[in-house]
């Protein structure tokens, strides 16, 4: 009768563990030394080693003659271990005998001396379906247990666990294996089998795997039946409900474009082959996170690794909408294995990610940052070029252009002291500011401010764009204080600059949304109005209610149009100068 390959090549000896050498190291060392405990837990995620690790330890207590620490297989004790004639290792599963006079009945057999052992070891399998009662009843038992008696429980939900018993065993947390290591263990395993098998599929197998040996060679059993010889990837994934990273790549290529009329599709093609939704979210997920470990830190990945089709889609979508791409599948992901209907759930999640995606703007924006890097290159060219000549013939060109400079500046006074003041509505001003501030505060949101205070000071990449350069500038004078209910309050020093900044709110308003996709309606005070709001806030003497705005900014201002153009130059006059 034909047996199954991870029953086949289950560990038989600590040299065959793969992946947790810290927990070997340990255990050996506590049998060398003679510290054995009374009672272990070993928890972690499935087919990682957990009850195979538990069956060795009890074999290596009860071995009568140990070869370095691995055992002899020929005593009495590993004979009968072998041959599962042995009545002194007794394994329980949880899942089945969870109940109280299961407990009860180990209770009153701890007392009994093993027959032909050292010890009587009890292995408990997912213990963490015990009941409550069924822990109570072991909990005494397992506090003080008879010398020859040692408990080993296993458990991959060690959060289940009361306190009480985490507390008396000794703990040891298995890890996730390693694709290099579970791609290693396949070969030999391959080799061994004489399974013709390229690296590629191993690797493949190993990865969607997820760090379990077991799953990884369950899926090597059912890759050799189903290609009968020919072990291809495309094979690998149908048996999987997965897709290879060709597909896949072109799936998040028709998200990134807005191409939801192919993705849709695409989708359509899944379901009808049969793949498994909840796997592809999976490798969607990790796809995306790649994409956006390439974006900021591409030295993250290995030589060996593929990263170009990371890097190629990676640039044609800014980080924040990335990471509001990933918390959607990852949102998607708890949905669908809680659903009947799990392609409509991930067609919605398409839709979602497709309406935060903006590769057109990004695109613009770094065209204008190349023209940009143009510009000053050009300048740098000149002023090197201006450098090298000597300093006695720029005399006569110095002088000639500081009394072009002298000449402007006079016109630019005259052109001041001629343009006519702007005419504000103090009384209105008054209100629009006041009910700004109110909305704000009837929903401040502190989590949200501190978000927001981060992403304003990335905003410093901007200075260099002439077309918000000296609004960024004014911006960043300003200290953000406030956000609640789509508004912001900005804070500063000197009253001239809070009341430049709402001459321009418009334009400031229409930058920010455009950096955050998400608009904010803005409120700039100084120092003074913010303490006395601060006060008022903290020591609730006013209450802060939400209402409509009934005063636009440009009914302000009599001179709306000038104020757009030069806001700062209209309001500060030569007083103000840019570098």
């Amino acid at each position: 009768m034909y047996q199954a390959l991870y029953r086949k090549y289950r560990p038989k000896t600590f040299s065959d563990v793969v992946g947790q050498e810290m927990i070997v190291k340990t255990l050996q060392n506590e049998i060398k030394n003679g510290h054995i405990n009374h009672a272990y837990l070993f928890a972690g995620p499935r087919g990682t080693g957990k009850t195979s690790i538990a069956k060795i330890l009890a074999k290596i207590l009860n071995c009568e003659n140990l070869i370095n620490g691995n055992p002899c297989d020929k005593c009495v004790s590993c004979t009968q271990i072998n041959n599962k004639q042995t009545t002194d290792i007794i394994e329980i599963d949880a899942a089945s005998n969870n109940g109280v006079d299961e407990i009860r009945e180990i209770r009153n057999k701890v007392n009994l001396v093993p027959s032909t052992s050292k010890y009587k070891v009890y292995i408990i399998d997912e213990v963490h379906m015990l009941t409550v009662g069924a822990f109570n009843a072991l909990l005494k038992t397992l506090e003080e247990p008879p010398a020859h008696i040692i408990f080993i429980l296993a458990t991959t939900d060690p959060h289940k666990i009361p306190a009480t018993i985490l507390s008396r065993c000794q703990r040891f947390d298995f890890k996730k294996i390693s694709v290099k290591q579970s791609a290693k263990r396949l070969k030999d395993i391959c080799k061994t089998e004489k399974i013709a098998i390229d690296d590629e599929c191993l690797d493949e197998i190993a990865r969607l795997a997820d760090g379990g040996m077991r799953d990884a060679l369950s899926m090597l059993d059912q890759v050799i039946a189903y290609s009968d010889g020919n072990i291809t990837l495309d094979g690998i994934h149908e048996i999987n409900g997965t897709v290879s990273q060709y597909q896949l790549e072109k799936f998040v290529d028709h998200i990134c474009h807005k191409e939801l009329l192919e993705s849709l599709k695409q989708l359509d093609l899944y379901n009808e082959s049969g793949k498994n939704f909840v796997k592809i979210t999976e490798e969607l997920i990790t796809f995306f996170r790649n994409m956006l470990l390439c974006k900021i830190v591409p030295n993250y990945f290995e030589e060996n690794e593929n990263i170009e089709m990371y890097q190629n889609i990676s640039q044609e979508i800014n980080q924040r909408n990335l990471i509001e791409m990933i918390d959607i599948l990852q949102e998607t992901l708890n949905k669908l294995k809680n659903t009947n209907n799990p392609k409509l759930v991930l067609e919605l999640s398409l839709m979602k990610m497709m309406n935060i995606t903006d590769i057109l703007k990004e695109k613009k924006s770094e065209q204008q940052d190349q023209k940009i890097l143009v510009k000053e290159e050009e300048h740098n060219l000149k002023k090197d070029a201006m450098k090298e000549e000597p300093i006695v013939a720029h005399v006569p060109l110095a002088q000639s252009i500081q009394k072009e400079h002298n000449e402007e500046r006079k016109l630019e006074k005259n052109d001041s002291e001629s343009n006519p003041k702007l005419s504000i509505d103090e009384t209105k001003l008054n209100l629009w500011k006041t009910r700004r501030v109110n909305n704000t505060l009837a929903g401040f949101n502190k989590k949200l401010l501190l978000e927001l205070r981060t992403m304003i000071d990335d905003l410093q990449s901007l200075l260099i764009n002439p077309d918000y350069s000296e609004y960024i500038s004014t911006l960043l004078d300003g200290q953000l204080k406030a956000v609640g209910n789509d508004y912001m309050i900005f804070v500063y020093d000197d009253p001239m600059l809070a009341e430049m900044f709402n001459i321009n709110v418009s334009i400031m308003e229409e930058m920010i949304e455009a950096e955050f996709q998400e608009h904010y309606r803005l409120v700039a005070v100084n120092m003074s109005e913010w303490e006395k709001i601060k006060n008022d806030f903290n020591q609730k003497r006013k209450h802060f209610d939400y209402a409509e705005e009934t005063i636009s900014i440009h009914d302000l201002f009599q001179n709306d149009t000038e104020v757009k153009k030069d806001g700062m130059e209209s309001l500060f006059g030569n007083i103000v100068e840019y570098q």
